[in-house]
């Protein structure tokens, strides 16, 4: 392997990023499609239940209440969760080859004090990453759990029924 050319060396790398860029590209765009859908479906039903005259017995709540409870656990901490491993990884081997490109280093490509990427954007996966875009998405899942599972609870109680507003 090394009777690469430098040229050669750089072209790999090069392709190697590429490919990591992509991937990283693919887990954000399922993640997003994934946490919007699942939030639309959340205040969606939450807001049909405070709209409607379902009235639920206490056993049918505690029902959809561990449901919604379940469903949430299994979307956060199966399917997110794997998805924030692998892209975090994604994410450090990423940071990896741009340092090796020099992308991290002053002076590489012009005579700027810094360096072409931020020094911080070499902590990409890492704990000291500060991405934030999966910590959002969990939140965001929450809130839409907690309002349709609030909604449930008060289903057919008659607190917040809107369509009173409108008589």
């Amino acid at each position: 392997m090394k009777d690469f050319i430098e040229g050669q060396k750089v072209e790999i790398l090069i392709s190697a990023l590429e490919e990591r860029y992509e991937a990283l590209r693919a887990i954000r765009e399922r993640v997003q499609s994934v946490g919007i859908w699942a939030l639309g479906i959340l205040f969606a039903a939450g807001a049909w239940l405070m709209q409607s005259d379902v009235s639920l017995s206490a056993f049918q709540k505690e029902l959809l209440v561990i449901a919604v409870a379940v469903m949430y656990v299994a979307l956060r901490y199966n399917y997110l969760e794997n998805l924030s491993v692998g892209f975090k990884s994604q994410q450090r081997v990423a940071a990896r080859l741009e340092k090796t490109l020099g992308l991290f280093t002053q002076g590489v490509f012009d005579d700027e004090k810094d360096s072409v990427y931020p020094a911080e954007w070499a902590n990409a996966g890492t704990e000291k990453g500060d991405g934030k875009f999966f910590g959002t998405t969990y939140m965001l899942l929450l809130i839409g759990t907690i309002f349709l599972i609030v909604a449930i609870l008060l289903s057919g109680s008659h607190v917040y029924h809107f369509s009173r507003f409108w008589y």
